[in-house]
């Protein structure tokens, strides 16, 4: 369960810095964020939802390939095999 933790923070870092290049870059987003809050939140919080669900259909696409599978196999080259 700790790599779901690991996912989550990740993708929500992401996109906070993605949020705050777009809302620093263009002064007519800062006009949209004061004058539409409402519309604002549910566009941050559709476009994070949206990307969750793609980071999801990626796992389970890999999931079932077995893919991830395969990751795991690999051996860590930096632990001692002797």
């Amino acid at each position: 369960m700790n790599i779901v933790y690991k996912i989550i923070i990740t993708y929500e870092i992401v996109f906070i810095i993605f949020w705050n290049l777009l809302y620093l870059s263009n002064s007519e987003v800062e006009n949209w964020f004061t004058e539409k809050f409402l519309s604002a939140l549910f566009v941050f919080l559709s476009s994070m939802a949206l990307g969750l669900t793609f980071i999801y259909i990626i796992y389970i696409s890999a999931k079932l390939s077995g893919f991830i599978e395969k990751l795991k196999s690999i051996k860590d080259p930096r632990k001692n095999t002797n």
